[in-house]
């Protein structure tokens, strides 16, 4: 590349940024990443793009960046960001990148929880009806990976992370189902992760919001009732989608065909003492973890596990509804002490390994009751990540039947 040639720089040599490389790979572009070549997963050091792109933050040349894709787990504290504000370069989630290169009608997607499931529902709901959809984003591969593809309508899964990269996506509709604590570690008052989620809004024809939940903006073009459980929040919240482009389900059809993702709720397992065995490990704050007991919730109280990675959670609300609806409770993980903290005079154990968790909850849990797996935590102290933390947990629970 001529040295005073203009390019696009990539921020962050990770999954997001291995789609960015291919979708820029007629063009100039660089690449930065704020770990060493060393340190990048295989795939990664081993792909021709990268080891031809990658920069040091030395190698930054500012002034010859034409525009930034910013990966959503890059650090935006980082002095590359104020340097590229300073100068006004304009930076840009994949997301944003997607939306500006793609003519399918596109359809957003966000909340502190609910947003994977009712990002599949639309998929499937809009594809029976016979138009051609997809859900991509947050959910699976990177949204650039299908910039070349058209669709009828993109559902796309947007996390918090990319709308505070891009707080103007353009969206035929949006909507945001829920607001409660999360990723604090990041955006670090509620205030500002409020803010960022309801900017999901501020370029869209549709705006659909939950009526029920006082953290979200009261301008919308319409509203879904949220105020009962989460499955019937997130059925409303589909209903209320496909009515306002157009695609008419009744509440029963879609309750008919609805279906749970793994790891959210998984009722996988009764054991001889008719013990029921409950994987929500997707639920990686408190807002999914308070959902998961409020749904369950009944005479019989619940044998709850719970603990990982905090994110700067407050846990005092969710003690609340331990007290009032579990019986018992094992706490795990790095931050197991925030947790235990807010529970001084309540029936719990604590466990150092996932081992010890699951020959524990197996001595002390009560036959006929439902012990139930919701983390309120992230997955990262333990594990790859939530999936491999509910598959431990299901693999743990199913092996001892035959112990």
């Amino acid at each position: 590349m001529h040295s005073e040639e203009k390019y696009v720089l990539i921020l962050g040599a990770g999954h997001t940024g291995l789609s960015a490389t291919n979708f820029l790979k007629t063009k100039n572009f660089k690449i930065f990443d704020t770990r060493n070549f060393i340190d990048l997963p295989e795939n990664i050091k081993n792909n021709f793009l990268v080891k031809e792109n990658l920069i040091s933050e030395d190698g930054i040349n500012i002034k010859l960046i034409d525009y930034v894709i910013c990966s959503p787990g890059f650090d935006l504290s980082h002095q590359i960001i104020k340097k590229l504000k300073d100068k006004n370069i304009r930076i840009k989630s994949d997301i944003e990148v997607f939306i500006e290169n793609n003519e399918s009608k596109i359809i957003l997607v966000t909340g502190t929880n609910g947003k994977t499931t009712v990002s599949l529902l639309l998929e499937k709901f809009i594809s029976l009806k016979g138009y051609s959809s997809k859900a991509i984003g947050n959910i699976g591969r990177p949204a650039l990976d299908y910039v070349h593809i058209k669709k009828d309508y993109f559902v796309i899964e947007v996390s918090s992370f990319h709308l505070e990269i891009s707080d103007n996506l353009k969206s035929d509709l949006s909507i945001l189902l829920n607001i409660s604590e999360d990723h604090l570690d990041r955006h670090k008052t509620f205030d500002n992760y409020k803010n960022i989620k309801n900017s999901i809004f501020n370029n869209s024809n549709i705006s659909i919001g939950n009526k029920d939940d006082e953290n979200i903006r009261k301008d919308l073009t319409n509203y879904f009732d949220g105020n009962i459980n989460l499955d019937i929040a997130n059925l409303n919240a589909v209903k209320a989608t496909l009515d306002n482009i157009g695609i008419n389900y009744s509440f029963e059809e879609l309750e008919e065909q609805k279906f749970k993702p793994e790891h959210r709720m998984e009722f996988f397992y009764k054991d001889k003492l008719n013990r029921i065995f409950i994987n929500d490990s997707k639920a990686t704050n408190c807002g999914a973890t308070l959902a998961a007991i409020n749904s369950i919730k009944g005479d019989e109280k619940i044998f709850l596990i719970c603990g990982g990675q905090s994110k700067g959670a407050d846990f005092s609300k969710l003690a609340q509804e331990i007290k009032k609806n579990c019986y018992g409770v094992i706490i795990y993980g790095e931050d197991k002490n925030l947790i235990i903290d807010e529970l001084s005079d309540f029936n719990k154990l604590t466990a150092d390994s996932f081992e010890e968790v699951i020959s524990l909850c197996l001595k002390v849990s009560k036959p006929d009751t439902k012990v139930l797996f919701s983390p309120a935590c992230a997955s990262f102290d333990m594990f790859k990540n939530f999936e491999d933390r509910g598959n431990k947990f299901k693999q743990f629970i199913l092996n001892e039947r035959n112990s």
